[in-house]
């Protein structure tokens, strides 16, 4: 194994490079410059220009790095036409890799294809690291102190309703905290009237909404947060796989937690988030297992009639859920 080949991946790409920022400035200990760091994309670029670029010294700087992003080769996608890759060129480079370069690929998956000799080789040959995406008390704790970075604060409450309106979704509470930040000007602590009248409810949080109005028996809020949603140009048939996804997660964590499983353990099972899991368990203690297996069969019903009925396809969301 090389010390000087990483692979870092994972599903969230801003995750993904602050692993690989910090791997970097703690090889350099300098800071980032045209010398000392080269970044390549595999999409665009030749993979002989990438070995070339490892096996040049370093000029003006006692190290290198050289970054690879979009390091498609070690995952199951299917690469444009122009990006092709010599895979054995690549196992012969990687079995064969002496430089002192660091050489880091950035893979945008939460899966290395395996059945692929090269992804078997990078195993061998290279450091793994998979970055993980942050628990509700990690992306919590990052929160304050993204928001202690510029001198502010938020209150207990409004921080609990903003993973509520968001879910775990980095992205999603990256850019809601930007809007916050902008909407608070001088003040310095968020409150829960402004993620209120600031943050946006998530899709994936609407549909857990919409399932728990569903489960309340309050059929026409449900209607009409489909209508609102619809309106906001969401497809029906998307928002329909969303809600059997739901309801398949909510008969898939009930069999589970019957069986003894800890809800960090049925997230692994059922390759779920565990912030997904946690609302899931709360929704399906209301339900028997045959319950959540006729509304998943309801779905399937609704699905067919949405891709074939001539009915319009709000009517046939407002009578599944009606059926519900």
């Amino acid at each position: 194994m090389s010390e000087n080949i990483y692979a870092i991946y994972g599903e969230v790409p801003e995750l993904i490079e602050k692993k690989c920022d910090d791997l970097i400035a703690q090889y350099l200990n300098e800071p980032k410059n045209e010398f000392n760091f080269i970044r390549f994309n595999l999409y665009e670029t030749d993979l002989n220009q990438i070995i070339e670029e490892t096996l040049t010294m370093p000029f003006l700087s006692d190290k290198k790095v050289v970054l690879v992003q979009n390091a498609f080769v070690f995952t199951g996608e299917r690469p444009p036409k122009d990006a092709q890759v010599d895979n054995e060129a690549l196992i012969k480079f990687l079995e064969q890799y002496e430089s002192e370069t660091l050489l880091i690929f950035e893979v945008q998956n939460a899966k290395l294809d395996e059945r692929k000799k090269v992804v078997k080789t990078l195993k061998k040959f290279a450091n793994l690291k998979k970055v993980e995406q942050m628990s509700e008390e990690d992306m919590k704790q990052w929160i304050k102190r993204t928001l202690n970075e510029d001198y502010k604060d938020i209150k207990e409450d409004a921080l609990n309703l903003l993973i509520e309106l968001t879910g775990i979704n980095f992205n999603i509470i990256k850019r809601e905290l930007e809007k916050l930040k902008l909407f608070l000007g001088d003040r310095t602590t968020i409150n829960k009237i402004d993620v209120q009248e600031i943050v946006n409810r998530s899709l994936e949080q609407n549909v857990f909404l919409l399932t728990d109005l569903i489960q309340k028996g309050k059929k026409r809020e449900a209607i009409n947060l489909v209508r609102d949603l619809i309106a906001l140009k969401e497809e029906p048939i998307k928002l329909l796989a969303l809600i059997t996804s739901n309801y398949r997660l909510y008969y898939q964590s009930k069999i589970l937690n019957n069986k003894g499983y800890s809800s960090n353990q049925i997230a692994k099972t059922v390759n779920a988030h565990p912030y997904r899991v946690k609302l899931a368990l709360q929704q399906a203690r209301y339900y028997q297992l045959n319950q959540l297996l006729n509304i998943i069969d309801n779905c399937a019903e609704a699905d067919y009639n949405l891709k074939s009925s001539y009915m319009e396809r709000l009517l046939i969301l407002e009578l599944f859920i009606l059926s519900l």
